[in-house]
């Protein structure tokens, strides 16, 4: 197949005993299948909330057809900001934008011959805010003890008590306690089908409550079921690899005491399988390794500490479900297209059992449309295997990351925000290109509205016990530490004196026409010291600075002489070594996020 007239010369070679013959034939291609000639139609500006639709105009599909030609092949590809897309037979549909900006609409089409591509922009403004969307219960949806409510934008939750009696009653009531004191009675007939359904509001904070069914006949009212500890607040998703599970110390086999139980900080199910067994009940850090109940309700040491916190300073319970499994790439995470809940088979063997069994846990708990963000602390397992693509993880990482918050925001649509950990360097010595996965996640809130990256590496200590794959408790602390700002700042109105972002680098230049000084804008303050030379490189070698000095939120880097470089990188895997002196650290005490071959 060729595209146009080609001349080639085809070449036969015969060999003899004492010798080699060779013959040339020229040979003429004449081209008599035509290429398909096409524009994308588009709308130039969209909200990012209606569906919109990306279609080809085939200027010569008649002539293809008439040619035998006529079947063509589509790969639609949108860059430039994450969006949940469906594919049609030869059409794209654009559902919902999860930035603002412009976007990039790609068609590669081909009827069997080389791929012709076109491209279309799109200038996407999302609204400021999104109505809350609700939850529809089900015809018998009932409380069960323990279980925890999710507020909504209103600031409230809503428990409902719905069902159908097995004999007639004059009427049903519910009442509702707060801390055993009776604050609101409800009543209703029964359905000609002897069906009721209650809608009661929940104030959330350091509130328990508890609530009587029953009913009434000639006067008389039976309590026939009583639903107690339930509390209401704010839910959060934790996904990833064994960082993420972080049940620690060093995620080994769990003997020393677990943090003290708090009533305030639930979750259901059980993190290690996948699966509601549990229930619901009190988060813990993890279970006793070995026990029947390993893994229920377990959120990790992170998790623990940030939601402890969280309860503490804002009179809020939480609740945290931890879908996270160890030693395992990003593409394992993603959502079977054709069925969500899909959580059958092994883990490491089937590619969506982790988003099925968390989703299933999810929705089991009815906390499908109360979950606020999610927090994701995976990449290890990236840093230097092969993706199903067939190439390196780091290339198709951050597509893989659209795609998967594409099914969470389908599957728990009031997500407001995505909270990403920057992986350590060299993680479980997993390389080689560990420093182009964090340079993935550090580069990921371009492709978002609500995503922010946090790093890992400020949790650097000479204690032999932490870094390099897993941490201590500390360690997991602090990861909590680093990040609890932020969350406070995106869903309790903390108003921060200073930024609580780690600072990310904007832009990289040479600020004199000698180019012998580098200028680093981080967009925020930062914190020069000489130990820090050894961590910065110039395309692929130390970079020869003599001194560096900041200006507002500048680092500027004075080089021992004129440099040609083309890009530069700020702490690799081969030559990390651990030690927090050799770091950039922002004026606000938190690490930099590190990066890797940014063009100068």
């Amino acid at each position: 197949r060729v595209v146009a007239e080609t001349d080639y010369v085809l070449q036969f070679k015969a060999v003899y005993a004492n010798e080699v013959k060779t013959r040339n034939l020229s040979v003429k291609i004449h081209e008599a299948i035509p290429e398909p000639v096409f524009s994308l139609r588009a709308p130039a500006i969209w909200n990012g909330r209606d569906t919109i639709e990306v279609s080809p105009d085939i200027a010569n599909l008649a002539e293809m057809k008439a040619k035998g030609a006529g079947d063509l092949h589509y790969k639609w590809t949108v860059s430039g900001g994450a969006a949940i897309k469906e594919v049609e037979a030869d059409k794209l549909l654009l559902k919902r934008s999860q930035c603002s900006g412009k976007i990039t609409v790609k068609l590669a089409l081909n009827n069997g011959g080389a791929d012709f591509a076109a491209t279309t922009s799109i200038l996407v403004t999302e609204p400021k805010t999104d109505p809350w969307v609700q939850r529809t219960p089900a015809k018998d949806e009932k409380p069960e003890n323990n279980q925890f409510y999710a507020r909504d934008d209103q600031n409230q939750g809503t428990l409902f008590y719905n069902g159908t009696l097995d004999q007639a009653a004059d009427s049903v009531f519910l009442k509702l306690y707060a801390d055993d004191k009776l604050i609101k009675t409800e009543s209703q007939k029964p359905g000609a089908d002897k069906s009721y359904a209650f809608a009661v509001k929940l104030k959330p904070g350091l509130i328990v409550y508890k609530v009587e069914f029953g009913t009434e006949t000639g006067g008389a009212q039976t309590v026939t079921h009583t639903v107690t500890n339930m509390v209401c607040g704010d839910a959060y998703l934790i996904d990833g690899q064994s960082n993420a599970e972080a049940t620690g110390p060093n995620n080994g086999p769990t003997e020393d005491p677990v943090m003290p139980i708090n009533n305030w900080i639930r979750s259901y199910g059980n993190q290690l399988h996948g699966t509601t067994q549990g229930g619901w009940g009190n988060a813990v850090r993890t279970h006793i390794w070995g026990h029947n109940n390993y893994g229920d309700h377990q959120i990790g040491a992170w998790g623990m500490v940030l939601a402890t916190n969280l309860v503490t300073k804002h009179g809020i319970p939480v609740c945290f479900l931890n879908g996270a499994y160890g030693g395992t790439p990003i593409w394992q995470h993603q959502a079977n297209p054709t069925n969500h809940f899909d959580s059958s088979g092994e883990f490491y063997q089937h590619p969506y059992k982790i988003y099925g069994g968390l989703l299933t846990r999810v929705t089991a708990a009815k906390l499908t449309h109360g979950i606020r963000g999610v927090f994701w602390h995976q990449g290890e397992n990236d840093s230097g295997s092969g993706a199903p693509t067939g190439d390196w993880n780091y290339k198709s990482y951050q597509q893989y990351f659209v795609d998967m918050t594409a099914a969470w925001k389908q599957d728990y649509p009031n997500i407001q925000h995505y909270y990403v950990f920057q992986v350590w360097p060299l993680p479980c010595s997993m390389g080689p290109k560990d420093d182009y996965i964090r340079e993935a996640q550090r580069t990921l809130p371009r492709l978002f509205s609500n995503l922010r990256t946090m790093s890992t590496i400020g949790a650097a200590s000479e204690h032999a016990g932490r870094g390099s794959c897993h941490f201590d408790l500390e360690g997991y602390a602090q990861f909590a530490r680093f990040m609890s700002p932020l969350v406070e700042q995106d869903n309790y109105g903390l108003v921060p004196p200073q930024p609580v972002t780690a600072p990310n680098l904007k832009r990289a230049w040479f600020a004199t026409a000698a180019k012998d000084e580098i200028a680093l804008d981080f967009g925020q303050p930062v914190i020069w010291k000489d130990e820090m030379k050894r961590s910065i490189n110039l395309d692929d070698a130390l970079a020869p600075i003599d001194s560096g000095s900041v200006s507002g939120n500048v680092l500027l880097l004075k080089l021992k002489a004129p440099s040609s470089a083309k890009a530069i990188t700020y702490l690799t895997g081969r030559d990390w070594d651990g030690k927090p002196a050799h770091l950039i650290f922002g004026a606000n005490g938190i690490a930099a996020l590190s990066f890797s071959d940014v063009s100068l």
